[in-house]
């Protein structure tokens, strides 16, 4: 029974022993995996930018420029719809005044 107690403290120590050494291995590569992370980020930030930089991508402050020209555009055709509506009426009213035959004064 001895032996067998002893066999069971002795796989607890190793147990514990081992887990303390992944413990510290894992302590020790912590700072390299943080610095392969960030080598990682920039890598992968310089890799998505020269991707990006080959599209032709408007940032956000030129979108916003754009669609702020576009509603400006909209609303000069608005006005100039408005406009030609109102000189087609006229030209048609002339166009039937010219056509109808005036009373001999």
């Amino acid at each position: 029974m001895l032996s067998n107690e002893f066999n069971a403290r002795a796989i607890t120590m190793i147990d514990k022993r081992i887990f303390e050494e992944i413990s510290q291995q894992i302590s020790k590569l912590m700072p390299q995996a943080e610095a392969a992370g960030d080598d990682m980020k920039k890598s992968m930030t310089a890799a998505l930018q020269k991707g990006f930089s080959k599209l032709d991508l408007l940032t956000r402050e030129e979108f916003e420029s754009q669609l702020a020209a576009l509603a400006r555009a909209e609303e000069k055709i608005s006005a100039l719809e408005v406009q030609v509506k109102v000189l087609e009426e006229r030209l048609a009213k002339l166009a039937q005044d010219t056509e109808q035959p005036q009373a001999p004064h």
